[in-house]
């Protein structure tokens, strides 16, 4: 098992409450106003005329994280958010933790600009902009199956109660992930968003597991 570097998960807590914050905006401000303002388009990447574009374009791969479109998509977020990043923070400690999230966050953005301006599902793919903390959060769940493979975690397939192995779990869900990407291209959940921020997880977090120290202890 590992040794805990941080004593309250402050930093995951921080996040859920921006974002929480950021919610709570949107009915100020409107649905409409911040999605269109602080998404993330994949045109204005991909092919952005000039570098005004292109800098505006990145710095929305980091607004998109805290922009969420209606209760159940910040509810599902926040809750996995919470669920796994107590004990990765913890354990990883505060920077690390910060670090995965955001970098998840940016390759999930990334994946989704690139699949939907290079390979779109329809001609209008490239100018739908893309919010939420999805590609993030499966960062955060990637680093939980490195850390904390066999703690069990339950998974709901069409309301259906699964409990399983934490490895077990992220792996179907990365598969499910995958095929719906494939199968589901008009979908307006961004599937390659997750994949990406998973992906992060796990490499960058099984880059960081050697390092860490390890002692016997039930805590963990």
């Amino acid at each position: 098992m590992y040794i805990a570097r941080e004593e309250r998960p402050l930093a995951t807590f921080t996040i859920i409450a921006i974002n929480l914050v950021v919610f709570l905006l949107t009915f100020i401000f409107g649905r409409v106003f911040m999605i269109y303002n602080f998404g993330l388009v994949p045109a204005s990447i991909m092919a952005a005329p000039d570098l005004s574009t292109l800098l505006y374009g990145v710095l929305t791969i980091f607004t998109s994280m805290f922009i969420h479109d209606g209760f159940l998509h910040i509810f599902f977020n926040m809750w996995g958010l919470l669920i796994l990043g107590r004990d990765v923070e913890i354990l990883l400690g505060r920077s690390r933790f910060i670090t995965l999230y955001f970098a998840s966050g940016v390759v999930g953005g990334l994946a989704y600009a690139f699949t939907s301006y290079y390979f779109p599902s329809n001609r209008f793919a490239p100018y739908i902009p893309a919010v939420g903390a999805s590609g993030a959060v499966f960062g955060v769940m990637g680093a939980f199956g490195v850390l904390f493979p066999r703690r069990p975690l339950a998974l709901f397939l069409y309301l259906i109660p699964i409990v399983a192995p934490a490895y077990i779990v992220i792996l179907v869900l990365a598969l499910l992930q995958t095929l719906m990407a494939f199968t589901m291209p008009f979908s307006s959940i961004a599937y390659t968003a997750h994949i990406g921020g998973l992906v992060m997880g796990l490499g960058l977090t099984a880059a960081w597991a050697s390092g860490l120290n390890r002692y016997r202890s039930y805590y963990w």
